[in-house]
């Protein structure tokens, strides 16, 4: 999992013609020209039309200092997921709120039960993004500050609470860890928040997960979860340009996404494929169930030097949840990484 979004794009440029990656590389190719720009090699009709076929900001996401860097071809974020079967015997609906989420985990535990959430250092960084943003406080690529004090503290006692819930391995597990465990086991039955994958409610599976919009940590609802998914880039190495090009319209475009891509178990990035009702009742409703928190996904800072960054504060917060390191300590050393990187940004550009 951890390839397409932080190990370097320059160890494979000089492989591969086509490359998959997130969307917080664009500064990174931007600065250093190790992709193809393909906004001068698309037609104002074919940007408006996948613009307007974009599943909440997955396009505007691979815009970066003028240049288009990817096609997205996977949509993403933050939501939640339960086992429909386990879910009602503690809690009469689907939580709909943080406070609720931390009710229903009492209840759980009270059962010898738990809820659970993907909090290795990748997903731990990405649930703190996700949760300032909820907040009304998203993290701008622009502020000198990472994070101020009073927002932290709003941050981490809503992550400290979740954790003393969740099930004990959730430190340690990324989503597809917990939705492999939730699926083997019935000692954990509802995640608040991972990355959403469309292959854990297909019908067919036995038992199958059933995803829906994240809760709310205040008044804003669903609304903040940080963006994820996936892009196809082209190398500026590749001497099949032309062709490279033409391969990752086709996979990007809202037929493919609809048909091949989808039932080859790709999770689309098109939003003709998000409301095909077909393709959302092959995957038990995932779609429709999901749409409304995509659509108002919180996109992460993108410049150059920031993936660096993501990675080491994924594994600092990580610690943090462990009580291996003190929240001022943390706020402290965000704040100080945070600045460097900026600083060292505005050096190359």
């Amino acid at each position: 999992m951890r390839e397409f979004g932080e190990a370097p794009i320059e160890r494979y440029v000089e492989r591969y013609d086509l490359l998959v990656v997130d969307h917080p590389f664009a500064g990174f190719a931007a600065a250093h020209g190790v992709l193809v720009d393909l906004a001068p090699r698309l037609s104002e009709t074919e940007k408006l039309c996948f613009a307007d076929d974009s599943v909440g900001p997955s396009w505007r996401s691979y815009w970066y200092g003028g240049g288009l860097w990817a096609l997205p071809i996977d949509a993403a974020t933050q939501v939640a997921s339960y086992r429909v079967d386990l879910l009602l015997k503690f809690f009469p609906l689907v939580p709909q709120t943080l406070d609720e989420v931390l009710d229903l985990g009492k209840k759980a535990r009270s059962a010898g039960k738990f809820i659970i959430v993907p909090a290795c250092p990748t997903d731990a960084i990405s649930l703190f993004f996700t949760l300032t943003a909820n907040l009304g406080h998203p993290i701008a690529e622009e502020s000198e500050e990472f994070v101020s004090d009073a927002v932290a503290r709003e941050v981490f006692d809503r992550l400290h609470a979740l954790i003393s819930l969740a099930y004990p391995k959730s430190v340690d597990w990324n989503p597809i860890q917990v939705y492999d465990f939730m699926v083997s086991s019935s000692d954990a039955f509802y995640c608040p928040y991972g990355f959403g994958y469309s292959n854990y409610s297909r019908i067919g599976n036995s038992p199958r997960l059933r995803f829906t919009n994240a809760p709310g940590a205040d008044q804003r609802g669903c609304a903040g979860t940080m963006l994820g998914g996936t892009g196809v880039a082209v190398s500026k190495q590749s001497n099949h340009q032309p062709e490279a090009i033409d391969y990752a319209k086709w996979l990007a475009s809202p037929e493919h996404q609809r048909g091949t891509y989808f039932r080859k178990g790709g999770q689309p990035a098109s939003l003709a494929a998000w409301t095909d009702r077909s393709v959302d009742a092959a995957a038990d409703g995932f779609f429709s169930g999901t749409l409304q928190t995509l659509q108002t996904a919180y996109m992460r800072p993108r410049f150059d030097g920031f993936v660096r960054f993501f990675e080491a504060a994924g594994v600092e917060i990580n610690r943090c949840l462990r009580r291996d390191l003190q929240d001022a300590q943390l706020v402290q050393w965000l704040n100080a990484g945070y600045a460097a990187q900026r600083i060292s940004a505005r050096r190359i550009a």
